[in-house]
């Protein structure tokens, strides 16, 4: 149970990343979001584009984290690496279970999260207001 209290503080972690990523690309694009809007982009259509930016970015990293904890996970679990025992309390060796279930649970708090983490930077960026942002340029 507490296990799974580490997993969701790293997801949190990584949601504050996407979060941070999301918020400098809304920074960097100020001139072209205030032109869009000036084009007449409605504020619903800005959120919806920083949401879908910020799931495909989720979707992108949940499955390559899929695949190199999969790979590392067998290799760990095939490689006999020898651990200092008196430095693990008397392991020898890394147990190793890879269970479907924990990816599948992974990739879907993985995924709430940075949806989660993708709502403050895509409302952030449809209350630029056009005339600013375009002065910005």
């Amino acid at each position: 149970m507490f296990v799974w209290l580490y997993y969701i503080l790293i997801y949190i972690t990584a949601g504050f990343g996407i979060a941070n990523t999301l918020i400098n690309i809304v920074m960097d694009k100020k001139s072209e979001i205030g032109m869009l809007m000036a084009m007449g982009t409605s504020k619903k259509s800005i959120t919806k584009i920083f949401l879908i930016e910020s799931t495909i970015l989720g979707a992108f990293g949940i499955l390559l984290g899929l695949v190199v904890g999969y790979f590392t996970a067998v290799a760990i679990g095939s490689y006999e690496i020898e651990l200092p025992a008196e430095m693990y309390l008397g392991l020898t060796r890394m147990p190793m279970k890879i269970e479907a279930m924990n990816f599948i649970y992974a990739s879907i708090f993985a995924f709430i999260i940075n949806v989660i983490a993708g709502v403050y930077p895509a409302r952030k960026a449809s209350k630029l207001d056009p005339v600013e942002a375009i002065e910005s340029i």
